[in-house]
């Protein structure tokens, strides 16, 4: 996965935003989004803003 450059110059990969969100749930469900071309994290798109991939996957987690 790549990371992605943040305004103040550090690093945030894919990876990080998923386990924040988890993190930072307040229900005892999550659902994250994520394309399958090139892993970028979405929130409630069909397609992927960063390849245009329509391949989208979620994963519940508890």
């Amino acid at each position: 996965m790549r990371g992605q450059e943040r305004t103040d110059g550090t690093a945030r990969s894919t990876m990080q935003r998923a386990l924040a969100a988890v993190l930072r749930r307040g229900d005892d469900r999550t659902v994250i989004e994520e394309c399958r071309r090139c892993g970028t994290t979405l929130e409630s798109a069909s397609l992927c803003p960063a390849c245009g991939g329509s391949d989208i996957v979620e994963y519940r987690i508890r």
